[in-house]
């Protein structure tokens, strides 16, 4: 039987562990507040940014001619053969979020497996140092690696990883590109969300432009804006910011979710669902 002695000991160390977790909590919980603004920042941006892809192209975003006219750029050119497919999965740099990085971490080879089923070429991406661990420990090839991922990571630096993706995609490196992070749905139940982010569609920016997605008309039915120079030197510059927005949104929404795992219930969470 235990003696009195070691019993307090015991309770002290349950405290003192108590006050530490209590803590990491607060921490937590203030991480997910400013990735919060954050995040709903970079949703305006992203519908914004969106709403200008039918006044470039002078055409609804929902016709077959918007889908035409994406398809002769370099991103949003579907390519014949899809033969070899790039899985950007987002982990984090830190442990102590329950199950968040074991979900990604586990679907990301079952995606592998799917992709080969289909007689094309998986290729991996990591983001965050607890997913390169994993995979470099299981011996998983890792075609591109980002280490410095935490929730202070800037948009320069995800422009960045976008542009080296967006460069093999329009090389021929690879014919598409997927992301695989964790999306929530309540603090008890979260999913890992697979979604394409090459080649570019049509549909990726409906869903995010404020509806309807329509070029603007004046009072006569005359185009509300002039695109200048011409519609392919915007179209050039608009596509590939769009990419770059829609990547640093996923990074922050699977980061924000990240910290709501860390942080007491009812607190923490996403004041907006993700798209």
């Amino acid at each position: 039987m235990a003696k009195t002695r070691d019993i307090r000991r015991r309770i002290l160390s349950v405290r003192n562990i108590h006050k530490i977790t209590r803590t990491m909590e607060k921490v937590a919980q203030s991480k997910g507040m400013k990735l919060t603004s954050r995040y709903q920042d970079a949703l305006a941006f992203r519908r914004d940014a969106a709403a200008l892809l039918p006044e470039a192209l002078g055409v609804p975003l929902d016709g077959t001619s918007a889908g035409q006219e994406i398809s002769t750029h370099a991103l949003g050119a579907v390519h014949s053969k899809e033969a070899r497919v790039l899985l950007f999965c987002v982990t984090s740099s830190r442990g102590l979020c329950g199950g968040y990085n074991a979900r990604v971490i586990h679907a990301a080879p079952a995606q592998m497996d799917a992709i080969r089923a289909e007689g094309k070429e998986p290729a991996l991406a990591v983001m965050g140092r607890k997913g390169l661990a994993c995979f470099r420990y299981h011996s998983v090839p890792v075609d591109l690696s980002v280490a410095d991922a935490d929730e202070n990571i800037p948009f320069q630096r995800v422009e960045e990883i976008a542009g080296e993706i967006c460069g093999q995609f329009a090389a021929g490196q690879v014919d598409a590109v997927r992301i695989v992070s964790t999306r929530w749905k309540s603090r008890a139940v979260q999913e890992v969300r697979v979604q394409g982010l090459l080649p570019f569609l049509p549909a990726m920016a409906a869903a995010a432009a404020p509806a309807p997605a329509v070029p603007s008309e004046g009072p006569g039915g005359e185009p509300l804006y002039q695109v200048e120079p011409d519609r392919r030197r915007v179209l050039d510059t608009l596509l590939p910011l769009l990419v770059r927005v829609e990547l640093f949104r996923a990074v922050l929404a699977a980061m924000l979710y990240e910290q709501a795992q860390r942080s007491p219930p009812c607190e923490t969470r996403p004041t907006t669902r993700t798209p």
